[in-house]
């Protein structure tokens, strides 16, 4: 380390000479120490090759490593021990033609202490200092021994050495380094300074103690000529990012300009990010996060001050405080201490529809949690989703800090909140919480981790108790965006056709290679998969090695038939698919990567092993091929998909036909996915007597064509001599509904708009749409529902929908359209507050489905084992009152009962 000035503060940039004790400076005639050189040899005295400011001595020692040992080692014995009860802070200057460390080591009777520093500037003379203070007591330490290049075995360089010397620590005497600080330019003077820049820094008094940096010390740069000179701070090591990968200096700066962070060295390509200087004159702190560079090889971070501007003469910078840390908190994104930082209002500034905002004001209620002495209050307006809105500035940057915290003030009664991050290209992403206490503060979390690749979100939402109707009165604050506490899988339900999407779906476990597999993040985020983990899948150095999942009874192949996995290639290999284990005998597809260096979605048709006993999944990259060295694949999303839907569609009481995924568009406030929601039939009759039913909002303020889309998870095949799709809607008023087929297989043409009219308001009427202009045999994808498509509501309306149907098909398999015997479900304690006892003595059940007021699945319990009755966990629900749904093995829907929750 080059200039390591550790003083007094009071004389910090004074040269002490009083108390030193010289151990070996090379001026006499012989060496003052009898150095031996157990590996390597020693040359003994030559002459100096360059001189400078550091060292213009004469003579030096001169030491060649050997090149057959990690640990070279050059031995001197003194005659008595050293005492390092004031000098104990040894210093030495070497002059290396390569770039490495030097490892200098007291040893003796006393035991042993050593230090390691790293060489960063060749062909120059440089001074490497070591703190032993704390031997100050240590009276039997006899050895000096210098390892060059440690630890490294074919390295057989020369280095000459000179002026070992011991000078008092002074003020900084027993300072333990701290390794989150580079250089503080007093006692953490931890950094080593490379080429180029290590002329041009050094240790002054602080000109200007003020603002953020009232340090006494700090390091004076002087900025080199040309656009690109550059300050380096030379690691020798990788850095770990992953434990601090956050970089920060403290700068006072005689220009504005660009400030530019630099990480280079080692293997990685290198990575450059600019902090802006807008102020002259003060001191600021500037940081830039690199964490998620993790992984990379850099040895180096490089600053360039006024970066691309040539410099001028007198061009002076003064720097401190220079470390490495985790990242911090973003600031908060709205406290209403200094007033409202966010433009906060309602929805379409309607005040009847979507209530009043009031803030900053003082505190209603201070606690632990929330004793700031500003907040803001929300009272709702009479619409059932009420919304408070604000526009972000700045957007919002998820990569690192994915979940939104925000403290709450309930009223009595209050259930829960919505929070809601809209983009313009991806529409509203939403997610709620239940609220766990009223009339004091708590602090909800709101983990957006699934929308952490969407870098474009411009608003932010807030919606208060979503479909309830009181006028209630809420106080907000402190929304803040820090890691993730929440786990994004807590209280997701496995969905059994899905074997692995590397997230929070890993349902049937890995027994063959399971070693081979690991976890990651998607190398490829783009549209042919943007999930942001994946498999990553090491193929052994055998031509049939395979990664093998096994399920716990054989694969149920009676619908979902048909295999789909994305897999990531780096090149053209064989694939093979295959289903084993079992009496039955082995089902095998093969295929070939269509395309490399891209996600592709495979689809592989095991139909024709329906009713086989398999319980294995076997999946073979570059089948029956040995390859020459070990490759990576990237796979995810390995679900089993239905066959081409043929008969029912959608029927919102049966599992495999449930379809939810649906999501507005030209929709305003509605606009995405995660709004859709499913409900109790309002009004049963004897053309839908179902339980449950689909419902489709359209806001105001929307366009006439507002409307949803579903992708399914099979195509629908329409038959050649009937195209006709019909489906149950109910709604308050007469309307053209339009209903679409889209995202066509193999190049099918989308259908346009096919209208139907409904002409019985306020009762469930069936209609039929017809799709004669698509050729036979088409298969699609998507469908896209348009309720009302001649009007745009002025206030929020509500139709219902259900059973869509292919041609002259029905879900009658299912669910009838005659008046369905549903029983009355066994239940106690009713009402209930912590748990609730369910009863099956005719063992019917499968599982149990319990729905909120708004029609929302919050939770499912199975019957397992035969079991006659189970119990249902209450206690995370907030009280009300809840419908639960029964069903049996084949998803049929016997039972339901209605629960009230204290």
């Amino acid at each position: 380390m080059h200039r390591v000035l550790l003083f007094l503060v009071a004389c910090l940039f004074t040269t002490l000479s009083f108390g030193q004790v010289v151990y070996e400076d090379f001026e006499s005639a012989a060496p003052s120490l009898n150095w031996n050189a157990l590996d390597g040899s020693f040359a003994g005295i030559v002459d100096n090759p360059a001189p400078n400011a550091v060292n213009n001595s004469a003579r030096a020692g001169s030491y060649t490593k050997s090149g057959a040992h990690a640990y070279s080692l050059l031995l001197a014995e003194l005659p008595q021990a050293m005492d390092l009860s004031v000098n104990n802070q040894f210093s030495i200057q070497i002059y290396a033609s390569a770039p490495t460390q030097i490892l200098l080591k007291l040893e003796g009777p006393g035991g042993a202490v050593e230090g390691i520093r790293n060489i960063a500037v060749t062909n120059a003379w440089q001074t490497y200092t070591f703190d032993f203070s704390a031997q100050a007591a240590n009276t039997g330490l006899t050895k000096v021994i210098l390892f060059f290049d440690p630890g490294v075995e074919t390295s057989a360089d020369t280095y000459l050495f000179d002026n070992l010397v011991a000078n008092p620590a002074g003020a900084c005497a027993g300072t333990a380094v701290n390794p989150q600080i580079i250089d503080d330019f007093e006692c953490q003077r931890n950094a080593t300074y490379g080429q180029p820049g290590w002329e041009d820094i050094r240790a002054v008094a602080n000109p200007d103690p003020s603002g953020v940096n009232t340090s006494t010390g700090v390091g004076e740069y002087t900025d080199g000529p040309g656009p690109w000179h550059a300050l380096v701070i030379d690691y020798e090591n990788p850095i770990n990012l992953v434990e601090a990968g956050y970089f920060s200096i403290k700068m006072w700066a005689p220009k504005t300009g660009v400030l530019k962070f630099k990480l280079e060295g080692g293997a990685s390509a290198p990575v450059e990010r600019d902090a802006q200087v807008t102020t002259t004159g003060s001191w600021l702190e500037y940081g830039i996060d690199f964490s998620d560079m993790a992984g990379n090889s850099y040895r180096k971070l490089v600053f360039f001050v006024n970066a691309g501007v040539d410099s001028e003469p007198g061009d002076v910078y003064y720097l401190d405080d220079i470390k490495r840390t985790q990242a911090p908190a973003p600031a908060p994104l709205e406290d209403f201490e200094d007033g409202a930082r966010l433009s906060w209002g309602v929805l379409n500034n309607n005040a009847a529809l979507h209530g009043n905002y009031t803030g900053p004001l003082a505190n209603p209620n201070p606690n632990d949690i929330n004793d700031s002495p500003n907040v803001g209050r929300y009272v709702r307006g009479s619409s059932a989703f009420s919304t408070l809105t604000a526009f972000l500035p700045e957007g919002i940057d998820l990569s690192e800090n994915p979940q939104l915290d925000l403290s709450v003030h309930a009223p009595t009664g209050g259930t829960s909140v919505t929070l809601q991050l809209q983009s313009p290209t991806q529409g509203a992403q939403s997610v709620t919480v239940e609220v766990p206490a009223t009339g004091e503060w708590v602090d909800l979390n709101f983990d957006f981790s699934n929308f952490s690749s969407i870098t474009d979100f411009e608003r932010v939402n807030i919606l208060f108790d979503p479909g309830a109707t009181a006028a209630s009165t809420w106080y907000f604050d402190n929304l803040r965006q820090g890691e993730s506490t929440v786990d994004p899988c807590e209280g997701v339900e496995p969905i059994a056709t899905i074997v692995d999407d590397f997230e929070c779906q890993r349902n049937v476990p890995w027994v063959a290679n399971a070693d081979r597999l690991a976890v990651v993040n998607n190398p490829d985020v783009s549209l042919g998969n943007t999930s942001l983990k994946v498999g990553e899948y090491t193929d052994a150095l055998d031509a049939w090695s395979a990664l093998v999942a096994q399920y716990p009874q054989p694969i149920d192949l009676s619908t979902y038939n048909q295999l789909s996995v994305r897999i990531w290639s780096p090149s053209i290999v064989p694939l093979l698919f295959k289903l084993e284990g079992g009496s039955s005998p082995v089902a095998e597809v093969f295929t070939e990567v269509t395309a490399a260096g891209q996600w592709v979605r495979y689809q592989i048709d095991f139909s024709p092993a329906a009713g086989r006993d398999h319980p294995k999944l076997a999946i073979f990259f570059n089948a029956g091929q040995t390859p020459s060295s070990e490759v990576k694949y990237y796979i995810d999303d390995i679900q089993w998909r239905r066959a081409p839907y043929t008969a029912c569609v959608v029927d919102f009481d049966v599992e495999e036909l449930n379809v939810t995924n649906w999501s507005y568009f030209g929709n305003a406030e509605l606009d995405g996915p995660g709004n859709f929601l499913t409900v109790p039939n309002p009004a049963p009759s004897a053309v839908n007597n179902d339980a449950t039913v689909g419902v489709f909002r359209e806001a105001a303020g929307g366009q006439v064509w507002a409307g949803m889309f579903a992708d399914l998870d099979a195509p629908i095949a329409m038959p050649a001599g009937n195209k006709t799709l019909r489906m149950k809607v109910w709604m308050d008023h007469a309307a053209p509904v339009v209903l679409k087929m889209e995202q066509g297989v193999d190049g099918a043409p989308s259908s346009g708009d096919v209208f139907a009219e409904y002409n019985l308001p306020n009762q469930w009427q069936e209609l039929t749409w017809n799709f004669s202009n698509l050729p036979d045999g088409a298969q699609y994808t998507r469908v896209t529902l348009i309720m009302d498509i001649a009007n745009s509501p002025s206030t929020l309306r509500t139709y219902y929908f259900d059973d869509l149907v292919i041609a002259g098909e029905s879900c009658d398999a299912v669910n009838t359209n005659e008046p369905t015997a549903v029983e009355q479900l066994r239940i106690w304690p009713n009402p209930a507050q912590d748990w609730l006892q369910i009863e099956d003595t005719a063992g019917k059940l499968n599982h149990c489905v319990i729905f909120n007021s708004l029609g929302q699945r919050v939770e499912t319990v199975r019957f397992v084992g035969g079991a006659v009755s189970t119990q249902l966990d209450l206690a995370g629900l907030a009280p009300g009152i809840y419908v639960l749904a029964a069903y049996d093995h084949q998803g049929v829907l016997i039972a339901n009962a209605r629960v009230v929750k204290h």
